[in-house]
């Protein structure tokens, strides 16, 4: 029985098997239980190298029980030094990852399974096998106790024997190119990166994929990824490569990420081609200010330093978490789609130096249909191809597309480095028609608007909606990136007039930055009592003081605003916040709590799809407030159709995304008494 027989492959997969020969794996087989300790690349490496197709299963029974006895479980981690000390020479399967020490003129290696044990390595090992310098290598290390050498150092590296195909012929890889169609080399790479490419057919989805890849195929490549739980934001790389290195939550310090001070080693920016900080919402960043400030200098030039070190590195950041999902969109809840980052990320200035953001929300969740089992590259020849493919260049290729106008340098930067790195990806012999040269550009158009929205929604003073596209194009088709139909809201203030309901507006904050709004319901009573105010509700002092002087100021001017004087002096004021989501404080209420108040005393409904913001002074004049487009924009995704705003921040109006615009009216006054009279409906309301 052949391999062929027990594992049944289509016609494309027979196909690549005959055109690649010894550089493709059938994946099904990587997946055996007795290969699960080993990462992927290890696993194909071995099946490709050793397993026939006429006796695979004899092949793969020897793998198994070599890998049985020759991977160490680190729980057995005293017993293998224990056969190292009495026979003096022990034999196994690991990753070993070299290091120069040039003040004491030796190398010393790190293998795992022998703990904090150092280990001697020969200058004519590290020379056969450079990639332990480079990162590490998986293999089969034989080494030896001889205190007789050095009794502080007994342990030496003998031998070593890599898990690597060797270095690939590029030129080959390229030229294969041309003998599968585009669909079908699409085919090959979603296999030969871990995914069943029959559970991705479409070609967004694919390019989805093959975005993630990026990175790995151009250098200093920065992308953020965000998706539900499950649709393997970090399975593709993680298992694609040596040369990446995943970050899973827990904390980052710059010795690590950077440069060791005391040690003066060169962290893992200067030592892996792809960094990938998974579940980044639960990522810490140690000596904070420094390392943002740092990673925000390497993402821009590439070049990093702390101290008097500097260093110049290529490797791309992947920044992948979660984000709650309502359908196939990010939760509506959402003032941006970076709110699920850590407080240090959500930066403009770090944010603009992200090439793309992929939508994760859009990538199915991994089953195990997803998983490949017909044929595709080994893994370790591929990922080692595609970080060779990084010396290519197609930037004048992209650059030859016209695009819109107005796009700053990082625009075009952007959209440069992803569109050569899916040409690389799809196209790596650089044969693509126009078309599909258009299609790849506006992919990647579509990757760097979605960063350019979400700066819009953090700082819109500095950030203005634009379309970043090829002048071809007039909309991207992604959904998030449509002008959002504000859809109304539930509650009955958009559609029923309300004695004493009236929406406020409030701007929500982290550090004292600015990252979104929210609507305020205040609801507001009369009651019989003593003439006073009271407050309920979560609020904070500067709120509750707003609240007094609008009071007062409604009873100084209690006839200009039709309230009758028996009713002012036999009712207590009663003001509750209904609708908030956290504590906020400040006086930018003062307008909506006047507008609830007299609506409550005057009993005159306030009109439905309205809302306001702005402070008020004594004698009731209107004062600017902060936070005012976060806030119309909040309005508007409440459903409310009309904003009330200080008279002299009226220029705002230009900062307003254009779908904001149309869903809202906003009104500018300079006294609380024009706020009143366009808010509050003719006539007086029968008390309930």
């Amino acid at each position: 029985m052949s391999l062929f027989d027990d594992h049944p492959l289509t016609d494309l997969d027979r196909k690549t098997h005959d055109v690649l020969g010894d550089k493709v794996v059938v994946k099904s087989l990587a997946q055996q239980a007795a290969f699960q300790r080993l990462p992927r690349y290890v696993s194909e490496y071995l099946i490709a190298k050793y397993v026939k197709p006429e006796s695979w299963k004899d092949d793969l029974a020897k793998i198994q029980a070599k890998i049985a006895e020759l991977l160490p479980d680190l729980e057995h981690r005293e017993l293998l030094k224990e056969k190292l000390l009495g026979k003096g020479e022990v034999t196994l399967i690991d990753s070993v990852e070299a290091r120069v020490d040039l003040k004491s003129g030796q190398r010393w290696a790190r293998i795992p399974a022998l703990g904090d044990a150092k280990v001697r390595v020969p200058a004519a090992v590290v020379e056969l096998n450079p990639g332990l310098l480079l990162g590490g290598l998986w293999g089969t290390a034989k080494v030896k106790y001889a205190p007789e050498v050095s009794a502080d150092a007994p342990n030496e590296l003998v031998a070593f024997t890599p898990f690597q195909v060797g270095p690939p012929d590029v030129a080959e890889y390229r030229a294969a190119r041309a003998k599968f169609t585009t669909d079908e080399w699409a085919a090959v790479v979603l296999q030969s990166a871990g995914y069943a490419a029959t559970a991705f057919p479409d070609r967004r989805t694919r390019l989805l994929l093959f975005a993630r890849m990026v990175p790995l195929v151009e250098r200093n490549v920065n992308l953020i990824e965000l998706g539900p739980r499950q649709t393997g934001k970090t399975f593709l790389l993680r298992n694609l490569s040596p040369r990446v290195f995943t970050v899973s939550g827990g904390k980052t310090t710059p010795a690590n990420l950077f440069v060791n001070l005391a040690t003066r080693q060169v962290g893992i920016l200067g030592t892996r081609k792809v960094v990938v900080f998974d579940e980044i919402a639960s990522t810490s960043f140690g000596e904070e200010q420094e390392t943002i400030s740092t990673l925000k200098d390497y993402m821009e030039s590439g070049q990093f330093s702390r101290g008097s070190l500097n260093f110049a590195a290529d490797a791309g950041l992947v920044f992948a978490g979660n984000i709650d999902v309502d359908g196939t969109q990010p939760h509506p809840r959402y003032a941006h789609l970076v709110e699920p980052l850590p407080e240090e990320l959500i930066d403009s200035a770090l944010l603009d130096r992200m090439h793309g953001y992929i939508p994760g929300w859009e990538v199915p969740k991994i089953t195990p249909a997803s998983v490949a089992t017909g044929a595709g590259f080994v893994t370790d020849y591929f990922g080692e191809v595609l970080v060779r493919l990084r010396n290519d260049s197609f930037a004048d290729r992209v650059q030859a597309v016209p695009l819109h106008p107005g796009l700053t340098r990082r625009d075009q930067t952007a959209v440069e480095r992803i569109t050569s790195g899916l040409i690389k990806l799809m196209y790596p012999d650089g044969n693509l028609t126009d078309a599909e040269l258009l299609e790849l550009v506006e992919f990647a158009c579509e990757l760097r608007q979605r960063i350019h929205q979400q700066l819009c929604a953090l700082a819109p003073g500095e950030f203005k909606p634009r379309l970043i596209a090829p002048a071809a194009v007039s909309v991207h088709p992604a959904a998030d990136l449509q002008p959002r139909t504000v859809a109304p809201s539930q509650d009955r203030l958009n559609t029923e007039a309300t004695v004493g309901a009236v929406t406020g507006l409030a701007v929500l904050s982290r550090d004292g930055r600015e990252v979104g709004g929210d609507v305020m319901i205040i609801q507001v009573s009369a009651l019989n009592g003593s003439p006073t105010v009271e407050v309920t509700g979560l609020h904070g002092g500067s709120l509750r003081d707003s609240v007094r002087a609008v009071y007062n100021l409604v009873r100084a001017n209690f006839r200009e605003f039709g309230i009758p004087e028996q009713r002012l002096k036999s009712q207590t004021v009663a003001v509750h916040l209904v609708k908030i989501a956290e504590p906020k404080d400040g006086p930018s209420a003062g307008l909506a709590f006047a507008v609830g108040i007299v609506s409550a005393l005057a009993n005159r409904a306030v009109k439905p799809g309205w809302a306001f913001t702005g402070e008020v002074a004594l004698h009731g004049e209107v004062g600017p407030v902060g936070g005012l487009t976060h806030k119309i924009a909040a309005a508007a995704r409440a459903g409310r159709k009309h904003v009330v705003i200080p008279a002299s921040q009226a220029n705002t109006l230009t900062d307003l995304p254009p779908e904001v615009k149309a869903a809202i009216e906003v009104h500018a006054v300079a006294t609380a008494r024009e706020a009143i009279a366009l808010g509050l409906a003719d006539g007086s309301t029968p008390a309930s």
